[in-house]
């Protein structure tokens, strides 16, 4: 799940706690004809332009008919913003993740946002469990509703299809891990844009490619990413997890045992007394959005001890833009995390 500060840890634990309920489902159809933000007010911009409607869209919740180019695209997850920006649309309404920047676009997204000012759901209110609001979407009067970086249940995929044609997660991923070329790929496919989203995929893994073949000390090194939850506690990344697939596609190796220990989630916890797990080749810290706690893991009574620390490859990615870039893990805000990433690593892996 998209856990980023030290809160949502408690959205680790109540996360299939979903929204559900006959009440949401029959609020629904009093809101549903009510009117939304003209795109005066948005800026909003359609999918127009764009050949192949009407067109079928599968994902894990089924199969989407798409009637024609959307003109009022919501995005409800967390990430979702991104993909759909770099396509070119600009969505009407987006749900808030974290860092409190305008319309809930970070820097690297801004340019593709442009005038745009779509509602924001959720803001400041994260839990790492989607709270889909029906009555404030349907305000919106979407024509299409995105949910690709988000759980959605068979409940909430049909209160959101009543609303409008609803485009869910990639099928054959685990739950918040697919690759962030296939949250691209199925945003191409429901916006009538495939073509371009293979040329952007295609762009940054060439990038990834030339960062990995300019850096063969990488190739077969086993890395682990960790996070750290709270005292005594941290979260280790699965092979699912976007920040360990960056890890991966730059030539490192994430331990199968890890993926073992997260099963179909994107990571585990482990206690203090078992950081032993971490000592790898390679042991990433994305603490970025909470820098407090790298004293707290270097006190940490295994830590020191750990082959990994005494070789000099323990590393913290502190600087918040990058630790975001490296959490977003989308089409956009990869680029600006590549580099910097590299570059800890090369120093670190010789």
């Amino acid at each position: 799940m998209p856990a980023t500060l030290r809160e949502p840890v408690l959205g680790r634990i109540t996360r299939r706690r979903l929204l559900t309920g006959a009440g949401a489902l029959g609020a629904l159809g009093l809101v549903t004809a009510c009117g939304g933000a003209t795109d005066s007010a948005t800026g909003a911009s359609p999918a127009s332009g764009t050949g192949g409607f009407p067109l079928s869209v599968e994902h894990r919740n089924g199969t989407t008919r798409i009637p024609a180019a959307p003109q009022r695209v919501v995005t409800v997850g967390y990430s979702d913003q991104d993909p759909v920006l770099a396509l070119g649309v600009r969505p009407v309404g987006v749900t808030d993740w974290y860092g409190d920047h305008p319309y809930a676009t970070w820097p690297w997204a801004q340019d593709e946002l442009g005038d745009a000012q779509p509602v924001v759901m959720n803001r400041g209110t994260f839990t790492g469990t989607p709270e889909y609001r029906y009555e404030e979407i349907a305000a919106m009067a979407p024509d299409l509703i995105i949910g690709l970086y988000t759980g959605m249940d068979a409940t909430q995929y049909e209160t959101l299809s009543r609303i409008a044609p609803t485009v869910g997660p990639p099928a054959g991923f685990p739950e918040w891990g697919a690759p962030w070329q296939e949250y691209t790929r199925l945003a191409g496919r429901a916006l009538g844009r495939p073509e371009r989203a293979d040329e952007l995929i295609a762009g940054i893994d060439a990038r990834l490619a030339a960062a990995r073949a300019a850096h063969p000390q990488f190739e077969g090194r086993s890395a682990v990413v960790a996070e750290r939850n709270e005292p005594g506690l941290s979260f280790v990344r699965s092979p699912n997890d976007q920040r360990s697939q960056l890890v991966a596609a730059l030539g490192f190796t994430i331990p199968p045992e890890i993926g073992q220990l997260a099963g179909d989630q994107d990571g585990a916890t482990i206690s203090d007394e078992q950081m032993g797990l971490l000592d790898r080749d390679v042991l990433l810290w994305n603490t970025g959005f909470s820098p407090e706690v790298r004293p707290e893991v270097e006190a940490a009574p295994l830590y020191s001890q750990l082959g990994v620390v005494r070789a000099g490859r323990s590393i913290f990615v502190e600087d918040p833009m990058v630790s975001a870039a490296w959490t977003w893990g989308t089409v956009l805000s990869l680029p600006s995390v590549i580099d910097s990433l590299v570059a800890q690593l090369a120093a670190a892996v010789r």
